[in-house]
């Protein structure tokens, strides 16, 4: 049986190659990302490791919040473990915690297994392309539709600028998140997450005539590149800007040497998975799995959807401003939603 223990600070390289190491890991599973959300949320973090005979064997990035609803909550990535046994061992001080301190829940997210005896939520799927041999190939892969999209966004004269610029970033991404109803946190946030993740991410732009229509937050872990947040503006979509500015990303995932591209979350058969699946993109189920405490059953969408309507038609009709200084402290009561 693994040794289970709590991370210490002379471990941290350990894990993260670990964390690297395997295809079914997440950049949020990395230490760098336990910093920040520690810093930018104010969450203790609960980070448990397993160890055989010397071996890093899995490792368990659980963060603890308080409030009416205490709970313990994982980084992006969940659990991940050699095996069985050892995910066992990794809950059993988590599980130990629930009972004593009377939590609402563990909560496991964005993990691509299914661990056994949990209670197990299918809503979310990430849609992720294998890259062709070449942009050539990938290029003729793509259906005369989407072709023809990317060819409209190239004629409107689109530049395209790979920088880290975090503010121009967040601009976009608060627009267009205001537009969707939905608080993000400051540019102080995105910074952060450029920091922490060093030369692996990177921030991509589009502009037409001066102004930024797109932006796109990438990062490369695994072989693969993802982009947990992008946005366009509305006002530009009848040039195609998210037709130009994936497929700039894409060329780029190409150029490093990446074998897949992640285009992120996205619930069954909504408008993103269709959005992201003519690019070729395949569904890869995502489990967010629970082991109950005081509570009696685990969080849907659906069940909160009737609850959130409100909110969101409020938010669509504020100015952006005031939708930045709102959401800075809105977003920061859920550290749990990353």
């Amino acid at each position: 049986m693994p040794t289970v223990r709590l991370l210490e600070p002379a471990d941290r390289e350990r894990w993260d190659a670990y964390v690297r190491a395997s295809a079914l890991s997440h950049f949020g599973q990395l230490t760098a990302w336990k910093d920040l959300t520690e810093r930018a949320y104010g969450v203790p973090a609960r980070w448990w490791l397993a160890e055989d005979a010397g071996r890093v064997t899995g490792v368990l990035p659980l963060f603890e919040k308080g409030g009416r609803a205490p709970q313990l909550f994982s980084a992006p990535g969940g659990l991940l473990a050699d095996d069985e046994a050892t995910a066992a061992a990794l809950l059993e001080p988590a599980r130990e915690a629930l009972a004593r301190r009377r939590l609402t829940w563990i909560e496991l997210r964005d993990q691509k297994t299914a661990w056994p005896g949990l209670e197990t939520n299918g809503e979310h799927v990430t849609m992720v392309l294998t890259l062709a041999e070449s942009t050539e190939a990938q290029w003729k892969a793509f259906d005369a539709k989407l072709r023809n999209q990317i060819r409209k966004g190239e004629k409107a004269g689109f530049e395209r600028k790979w920088n880290r610029d975090a503010a121009t970033f967040h601009r976009v991404l608060l627009e267009n998140m205001r537009d969707l109803g939905s608080p993000i946190r400051n540019a102080r946030y995105y910074e952060g997450a450029l920091a922490a993740l060093g030369e692996d991410a990177e921030l991509l732009a589009i502009e037409r005539e001066h102004e930024t229509a797109g932006v796109m937050f990438t990062v490369r872990h695994a072989g693969t590149m993802t982009d947990p947040w992008a946005s366009s503006l509305r006002r530009f979509f009848a040039h195609c800007p998210n037709q130009v500015l994936y497929w700039e990303a894409l060329q780029r995932a190409f150029a490093l040497g990446m074998k897949r591209f992640d285009f992120g979350r996205s619930q069954w058969n909504s408008g993103t998975f269709a959005f992201k699946r003519q690019w070729g993109a395949e569904p890869v189920q995502l489990h967010y799995q629970y082991v109950l405490g005081t509570a009696k059953t685990f969080p849907t969408l659906a069940a909160q959807k009737g609850s959130l309507d409100a909110v969101v038609r409020m938010w669509k009709k504020l100015p952006v401003p005031v939708a930045g200084l709102l959401g800075e402290h809105a977003k920061k009561l859920f550290p749990e939603v990353l």
